[in-house]
């Protein structure tokens, strides 16, 4: 081979660099296309999804909610006994495209299920996101025990963690999913959960009285106390960091599982608390308000009036409100229709700019 002069050699390598720096910018564009989701509105997909954890056998569930192809003229959506004003379809094909999707983690409140709050999942998809609405593990409307609900709280931001790596792993979700486009969303306990999860601490003598106060509660039989684990230990270190946003509905109960001023501080990543001025269950004051005066980057938006803390819920039917008037009838005046596109827009465009999803035009 020929060596090169000076000159020459100067010429070929600066040539080089621009077609290396013309690959690498067609490259970038590439994953930016790639990575960019539709503008459009999407049918909505409902795929319910079950696996084991691999470190004790316990058995997890979620309810995946999923931009979907466009389904048959024939096709009924389905309809959930209670509820009313949804627009899914169980096992629909996910839409037929190469971009990446950003991820959200739901957690449900106490002793409920992700699907109570299927308005929520269906608003995200139908706008491109995938979301994941979990049946936390013996904490939820259909198996619940005092174990799960009232000590191994740890729980709750543990079955998040390892439904994100599930997720991760499984050859059909993989493909969809963006790995740095995750975040996490949650009500009452739930809300809790995702700030929890998110960063914020417990403060572990504060979390061991808790569970001395269920270990000592007399209401509660004598062979379930006993049962009760009297160990702060798990509840040290629940961050994940692949998390980056977090949407925080009504969280409570703070003081009362041990998240104080300094844990509150430790939750870095940007953070959205909504809640009703009128909330009965977790009163704003001692909870939201009180989250929101020590995260280091938060947005806290209180809705005015008489919203209380179900708003979050589903709506519901004619069966639904006379079943569950104190979940499903709200105050006079208070629109749940209108509340909940209030904060599914609120939503959207919070994890749209902290997730740092992209979109193209729908045409």
């Amino acid at each position: 081979m020929a060596l090169l002069s000076g000159s020459s050699l100067l010429i070929h390598v600066i040539v080089r660099c621009v077609v290396l720096l013309v690959v690498a910018a067609g490259c970038l564009k590439s994953a930016s296309a790639q990575s960019a989701i539709s503008s459009r509105q999407y049918p909505v997909g409902m795929k319910q999804i079950e696996y084991v954890d691999p470190s004790d056998g316990r058995h997890l569930a979620l309810a995946m909610f999923y931009p979907a192809m466009p389904p048959a003229s024939s096709a009924v959506p389905y309809r959930m006994r209670f509820f009313t004003n949804l627009n899914f379809y169980v096992d629909a094909p996910i839409v037929a495209n190469e971009a990446k999707r950003p991820l959200v983690l739901f957690s449900h409140g106490h002793g409920s299920n992700g699907l109570y709050y299927a308005w929520f999942g269906q608003y995200l998809a139908s706008r491109g996101y995938l979301v994941g609405m979990l049946y936390h593990y013996r904490a939820n409307t259909y198996d619940s025990t005092i174990m799960y609900t009232r000590s191994k709280l740890w729980q709750r931001p543990r079955d998040i963690s390892l439904t994100i790596t599930s997720l991760l792993n499984d050859q059909a979700w993989r493909p969809h999913i963006d790995p740095d486009q995750i975040g996490v969303a949650g009500h009452s306990q739930g809300g809790f959960t995702s700030l929890w999860i998110g960063g914020a601490e417990v403060n572990p003598e504060l979390y061991l009285a808790y569970q001395t106060f269920w270990r000592n509660n007399p209401v509660v039989p004598a062979h379930l106390r006993q049962e009760l684990p009297l160990d702060a230990g798990p509840a040290r270190d629940v961050h994940d960091k692949r998390v980056k946003a977090v949407f925080a509905m009504a969280p409570g109960d703070l003081p009362g599982f041990g998240m104080d001023e300094a844990g509150l501080r430790q939750l870095a990543i940007p953070t959205y608390i909504i809640v009703g001025a009128r909330d009965t269950q977790a009163p704003p004051r001692e909870n939201a308000e009180f989250a929101a005066k020590y995260i280091p980057h938060v947005r806290l938006d209180i809705m005015s009036g008489q919203v209380d803390h179900e708003i979050f819920v589903n709506e519901c039917d004619d069966l639904g409100r006379d079943t569950w008037p104190e979940a499903c009838i709200d105050s006079p005046g208070v629109d749940r229709a209108k509340r909940h596109s209030y904060i599914g827009d609120a939503a959207l465009n919070f994890f749209d700019v902290n997730l740092s999803v992209k979109r193209k035009s729908a045409n």
